[in-house]
């Protein structure tokens, strides 16, 4: 075996390690809940899953970079709200080309995340209070341009985004594919885990922290207004209150699948399993005629464990570096 192989091995090694522990999870939930409920063998619970995992995984794909890159986003469900009546504005009033509406949703997006960047690296608010604030304003903004408007009936063209399994589907690929490229791929991707794991020594090194910090929140942005514009192909209908407490469940798929909400740490295959295991919790708890309030305590139970570990390994990973340290230092 040559040199060059033998780390390339370690590294695969080392992700495969990564992703066992929430694989393992994800197997057991659907294991435990496919014995337990017989409706949920169908081919169309399983489609269900699917079509129910393809909008949040959307949003988490751009969550994913965010949090790695220390840039905690609470602003996605009002984004996915915005994003959603922007388009059903312009197709429905303005009768404007689905092409060009479909950019202009995405654009709003971006628009959104590059006021998050700038707010948080400009004036140094905590990324919780400052991505808070937006998520009203946000909000707010979708109130003032689409309330009391019916937009519905948009053209098939349209719909065919978020139509049957394969419209979502195709998008999540997608979403997919464009975060997994710039994460392994890409300079701003590699940084991610610099400014994510310690600012200001990513600072001293050379990266353009605050840069790309604004592009982090302007994936996140772009990544909330895809999963909009697809969920309203999906229902044909635009609505202002789209989205209320998506954000949450967007740090949940991204956290239970071993992204760290600390920053530096994560990745987007990850990000599918624990969108998976969040979707088949959900789903499994209703095929089982779980009461919708005991199915919000066993989800947030699972944020709070997934947290937990991460918090465990991480303090781990912190002792294992310092004695290695000590060890350097003493030779």
């Amino acid at each position: 075996m040559t040199t060059q192989a033998k780390p390339q091995q370690s590294q695969f090694m080392r992700q495969f390690r990564e992703i066992l522990s929430p694989m393992v999870a994800l197997i057991l939930i659907y294991a435990a809940i496919w014995v337990l409920a017989p409706t949920f063998r169908s081919t169309a619970a399983f489609a269900n899953i699917f079509e129910n995992a393809s909008i949040l995984f959307i949003m988490c794909t751009g969550m994913t970079i965010a949090l790695i890159g220390g840039c905690l986003d609470l602003s996605v469900g009002s984004i996915y709200a915005l994003v959603s009546v922007v388009v059903g504005q312009l197709l429905t009033f303005y009768h404007v080309p689905v092409a060009l509406a479909i950019l202009a949703g995405l654009l709003a997006g971006v628009l959104c995340g590059v006021i998050n960047g700038l707010i948080v690296t400009g004036t140094g608010i905590p990324t919780l209070i400052a991505t808070l604030g937006t998520q009203l304003a946000f909000r707010g903004v979708a109130n003032m341009i689409g309330a009391a408007s019916n937009m519905s009936h948009f053209p098939a063209s349209f719909d065919i985004l978020g139509s049957g399994t394969w419209g979502p589907v195709i998008n999540c690929i997608i979403a997919f594919a464009v975060i997994w490229f710039i994460l392994n791929r890409t300079k701003l991707g590699f940084q991610s885990y610099a400014v994510g794991g310690n600012p200001e020594v990513a600072r001293l090194s050379g990266i353009p922290v605050k840069k790309n910090m604004i592009l982090y929140y302007c994936l996140s942005g772009l990544m909330a207004g895809l999963a909009g514009i697809v969920y309203t192909a999906r229902v044909d209908m635009a609505q202002v209150n789209r989205g209320n407490g998506m954000e949450l469940w967007a740090i949940a798929g991204v956290v239970v699948g071993g992204t760290s909400m600390m920053g530096g740490s994560g990745s987007v295959v990850k990000t599918i399993i624990g969108v998976m295991i969040i979707t088949i919790l959900q789903t499994g708890m209703i095929h089982l005629h779980v009461p919708s309030f005991w199915q919000q305590v066993a989800t947030g139970a699972l944020i709070i464990v997934a947290v937990w570990l991460d918090f465990v390994q991480r303090r781990a990973r912190e002792r294992v570096r310092r004695a290695a340290t000590a060890e350097e230092k003493a030779t």
